[in-house]
């Protein structure tokens, strides 16, 4: 069985904006939306938590900021237009 919820963070009390922030590792604003859903099934992986997280956001942000870097100066239509073009051209000459 599946169940899901979206709410406010406005709209939560207290003590469910406290969870969810502990849960996402972050404080909330008040006009974002926090979606909660349940699921029976196992966990493919776990997720990492404390210092091994840390870093591995660290390297995610890093990761960003050279990509970015390497974009400096193209608009963002001719990125989008170069990923689709590098995206058709995969779909269209796989082996």
């Amino acid at each position: 069985m599946q169940s899901s919820v979206i709410y406010k963070a406005s709209d939560l009390s207290t003590e469910e904006r406290r969870a969810a922030e502990i849960l996402l590792g972050h404080g909330l604003e008040e006009d974002e939306l926090v979606s909660v859903r349940a699921s029976m099934g196992q966990l493919i992986k776990e997720a990492v938590t404390g210092q091994a997280r840390e870093e591995t956001f660290q390297k995610l942000f890093e990761r960003i900021d050279a990509t970015a870097e390497r974009a400096a100066g193209v608009s963002e239509e001719e990125v989008n237009e170069a990923i689709d073009n590098a995206v058709a051209y995969v779909r269209h000459n796989r082996g």
